[in-house]
Order: structure tokens, then sequence, then C-alpha cells
């Protein structure tokens, strides 16, 4: 038995979905709501500390993630949900040290580097300074769009998804039409 048929429009369906499926991956990419957290530990005379104890803490929810330094001294917390942490870093022999209200942006990677002091473990030193804001370890954009935009923004049906569209290098995948 002989079937026939036209297969030539299952093929072209087939290949448009595992088209559209490999190019909606990149355009997606960059539309994330993570960061990362990144330092060093040392002590006073700049040494690194390998082994330090750094903890993250979400100010929002009290949620701690606990890493250790490498053998460099270096840590990273990543991908971390934006938002407000507290980083400690600890280590037997010095003085804990806090750097508290450490506040991570969309696609934002914030470095917090410690210089630990000999002492007692039972002190705490907490750092007040701000960190700054600039981001030099990569080359990715992200952008914060504040609660006055969003209000004031003549969105069509306020869909939160039309805001994406307002930070540069997003890409808005093109619908075809055919008549």
């Amino acid at each position: 038995m002989k079937i026939k048929g036209d297969f030539g429009g299952v093929r072209r369906a087939i290949a448009l979905a595992v088209l559209s499926v490999l190019m909606g991956g990149t355009s997606l990419y960059a539309q994330v709501d993570t960061g990362a957290v990144l330092g060093t530990v040392k002590d006073q005379t700049g040494a690194v500390i390998p082994g330090a104890k750094v903890t993250l803490t979400n100010e929002g929810t009290n949620f701690s993630v606990v890493t250790n330094t490498g053998s460099d001294g270096s840590y990273i917390f990543t991908p971390v949900k934006i938002g407000s942490y507290g980083v400690t870093a600890e280590f037997q022999g010095f003085q804990k040290s806090t750097h508290p209200h450490v506040t991570l942006n969309v696609q934002q990677q914030v470095v917090v580097d410690f210089s630990l002091v000999p002492g007692a473990v039972t002190q705490t030193v907490e750092v007040t300074s701000e960190v700054p804001l600039l981001q030099t370890q990569n080359s990715s954009v992200g952008q914060v769009v504040g609660t006055r935009e969003v209000n004031n923004l003549p969105l069509n049906g306020r869909n939160f998804t039309f805001l994406a569209q307002l930070t540069a290098g997003v890409n808005v995948g093109q619908q075809e039409t055919r008549g």
C-alpha cells in the first residue's frame, strides 16, 4: 500500500517551530532579574584570607547564603535576586565585619571587599559607607524603571512587559502576518 500526500507543509511547520525556539531564547536572555555580589577578603596588611566565611543575607526576608573564600581570597554569589542585602565576612582570630544595605539592581555586579582586623571573635565591625555603583566586571546592560516612571508612562493596558521595551538592548519579536 502506498500513501500519497504532500509532507512539505509539515516539514516547513517543524522547521519554523525549531527556528522560533532557537531565536526566541536569545532575546529572552537579557530580561533577567538577578545580579551578583563578589569581592575579596584581606587582612590589614593586604594579604588575602583564604577560607574566610562570607554570608549574604537578604534584608527583606532574612534568607542567608554562605560561602568560603577561595585560595585567592575572593568570593562570589551568583545569581542573586535584586534587592537589599547585608554581607558579612569572618575568620578565626579576626573581628567580624559587616557591610549592611548593599543594593543590587538588575544585572549588576556589586563588589564588596573586606579588610579584617585582628582581634577578639566577639567584636563586630559594621561598615557604614555606601558601596560604589560602578560596575566594571562585564558589559551587560541593565536598567531599573522606577515607580514614578511606571505610574507616569502611557502604557497600553499597563502591561509590565512593555516596560522592558524601554531598556536598551531589549529586542521585541516581530509577529509575521500574511494576508
